[in-house]
């Protein structure tokens, strides 16, 4: 399949089968995704690997353990007292997205539903150094997805887990107890698996504006 085509056709899928990818897809993605524009050898990009079903939901199941932990992070009396210290898009943010987002994972856990990662067979967190630069995690992972649309597995990118666990004592303990060695500016969670559903095309996708081409 030709770069243009595999591109257009791809979508996001959150739906896959329970069958586990074979490792020699997994050394194909992380080979496609060293092969990454992240400055030189040795990049500081870090990735954590969870390569089966049951750490998946592990993951899950502890990330919505440890939002229980910090509901009071998004509660109405504390997002009021800071309003005037973040601003009005910053409250806004949080009231509008943040709280519901924790409201969403730790209800769905609970009636058994993993909306943290899917139940996706494999997922893949990248993440930058503290010298990092912030786009070489994205970068990385752009190329990860795209060598798992190449070998014919489903994938989605997820960017909600990344900013809840960067700042604070829980959030440094909630690191290390899954093996993620620094907190990062950017980071971003990729999920792979064999898909439960097919999709005939994909998206079409326009950005906000284009200017300067004739």
């Amino acid at each position: 399949m030709n770069f243009l085509e595999l591109i257009e056709n791809r979508h996001s899928v959150r739906s896959y089968k329970p069958d586990p990818v074979e490792n020699e897809k997994l050394e194909k993605i992380l080979e496609a995704a060293r092969t990454a524009p992240m400055g030189l050898p040795p990049s500081d990009v870090n990735v954590l690997v969870l390569d089966s079903l049951e750490k998946t939901r592990a993951f899950a199941a502890d990330f919505c353990k440890y939002l229980e932990s910090m509901q009071w992070f998004v509660s109405k009396w504390f997002l009021s007292m800071m309003r005037p210290l973040w601003g009005k898009a910053n409250a806004e943010m949080f009231a509008d997205f943040i709280r519901p987002l924790f409201k969403v994972y730790i209800g769905k856990m609970r009636e058994g539903i993993n909306l943290v990662n899917y139940d996706a067979p494999v997922a893949m967190y990248f993440y930058g150094s503290p010298y990092a630069d912030p786009a070489d995690p994205i970068i990385a992972a752009t190329y990860a997805m795209m060598a798992a649309e190449s070998l014919g597995l489903g994938s989605c990118m997820l960017g909600a887990i990344h900013p809840l666990i960067q700042n604070g004592k829980k959030a440094q303990q909630f690191r290390e107890a899954h093996g993620i060695k620094y907190r990062s500016r950017e980071g971003i969670f990729v999920i792979f698996g064999h898909p439960a559903v097919h999709y005939r095309k994909g998206i079409k996708r326009t950005f906000a504006s284009e200017t300067g081409l004739n």
